[in-house]
């Protein structure tokens, strides 16, 4: 498959590659160790890889995982020097003292609420329910606890269960859970297999009517370790041209993305092709994306402080 920069682009990127003290041989150019999960936010990353945007610059050594602890880990000890990984987790590392940068933030809105057999019109309708989130104290047990309660629902009168995404995906169609919160492609694979599932709540528009309107929330994130920052500082801000430019390609291209997405996820194309339009993957300029973040980690702070280390970040955290 052949993918095309736009020429304005490849102007960018041959004005970016001149700049970089790397030499043309693939034998001189940098290695990148970088790690991820199989979502949205490494499709550019994989785009960078196949299309050899960086070549003669660096040579992207990656690998797919949903361990982010075990990356943050490998971050730390200096085994690892991109790493895409939620916003939060990444500022939990940076208060714990580990050396990385916030590169860019991409993906903000991807999650959405289920129910089964029924449409909530509210929040309070899940009152005497049981709905299933991923992870205790995460991001999505934040959102379901904090929409709740703006939303004039007792979130003591919801069962939650807590089960990976992917076993509470299954659980829900087996009907033994009345509500959950997905990301994509999970909510197009549950909507496309489970007859009585029903798309109730947009997440990131229930987040907009608090916040005036501002539907985008922070999750997901492009790290660089502290000393690769430091090491290949031109390297690091090409990179972070080029990614954007994948970001681009994702979206104006989404069958190919989703072609590229099965080819190393493992995730059906069809599936993936009908979910991009739900998944809000976009590199906003850095103070407007610190301004959405600081908006997200105020409210975290009032309910799960330790979520991102007991405090906002400091400039230092801005990459």
């Amino acid at each position: 498959m052949l993918y095309k920069l736009k020429p304005s682009i490849l102007i960018l990127v041959i004005s970016a590659l001149l700049s970089v003290p790397c030499g043309a041989a693939a034998e001189q150019a940098v290695k990148v160790r970088l790690q991820g999960p199989p979502a949205a936010g490494l499709l550019p990353l994989l785009w960078i890889q196949e299309t050899g945007a960086l070549a003669g610059c660096a040579e992207l050594e990656i690998v797919i995982s949903q361990d982010h602890q075990r990356g943050i880990s490998l971050l730390a000890t200096s085994d690892l020097d991109l790493l895409v990984t939620g916003v939060n987790v990444g500022a939990k590392a940076y208060a714990k003292g580990i050396d990385l940068f916030l590169v860019n933030t991409n993906t903000w809105g991807l999650d959405y609420l289920l129910t089964a057999g029924y449409a909530a019109a509210s929040w309070r309708d899940l009152e005497g329910r049981s709905l299933c989130l991923p992870l205790q104290g995460g991001p999505l047990d934040f959102l379901a606890r904090y929409l709740l309660l703006k939303n004039g629902a007792d979130p003591s009168k919801v069962d939650f269960v807590y089960l990976p995404s992917n076993n509470g995906a299954r659980t829900f169609q087996l009907g033994k859970v009345d509500a959950i919160i997905l990301p994509e492609p999970l909510v197009t694979i549950t909507l496309n297999s489970y007859a009585d599932a029903v798309l109730s709540f947009d997440i990131q528009k229930e987040w907009g009517r608090l916040h005036a309107g501002e539907e985008r929330i922070p999750f997901v994130g492009l790290f660089a370790r502290g000393g690769f920052a430091q090491e290949h500082a031109e390297l690091l801000d090409l990179i972070s041209t080029v990614y954007q430019q994948g970001v681009d390609w994702v979206n104006e291209h989404p069958a190919e993305a989703a072609a590229l997405a099965a080819k190393h996820f493992g995730q059906p194309a069809a599936v993936v092709e009908q979910s991009l339009p739900r998944v809000h993957l976009q590199v906003y300029p850095r103070g407007e994306a610190r301004e959405l973040i600081e908006l997200f980690f105020s409210a975290i702070l009032e309910f799960y402080p330790e979520m991102i280390g007991g405090e906002l970040p400091d400039d230092s955290f801005y990459y």
